[in-house]
């Protein structure tokens, strides 16, 4: 029987720097990433995530602030 394999995702702020980590136990890579993705959606204060298995760094990603909408005026419209 194969055993899980244990990750580290870390929680990036908006300057890209470490703010919080959690270890986690996934079956495959691609598991990890979409449970590492899943915890970022659930902690929106965290800008982006590093998952790490061991010493090598699978997967990372940073998400973008949104922008608000903004309309154009014209001199027309004015």
């Amino acid at each position: 029987m194969r055993n899980m394999i244990q990750y580290r995702c870390f929680f990036l702020d908006s300057t890209g720097a470490v703010r919080s980590d959690e270890m986690i136990e996934c079956w495959e890579d691609q598991d990890a990433v979409e449970t590492a993705r899943d915890m970022l959606e659930h902690r929106p204060h965290y800008h982006g995530i590093e998952l790490w298995r061991g010493a090598r760094r699978l997967h990372m990603e940073v998400r973008l602030p949104e922008i608000p909408p903004f309309t154009i005026r014209t001199a027309q419209t004015l």
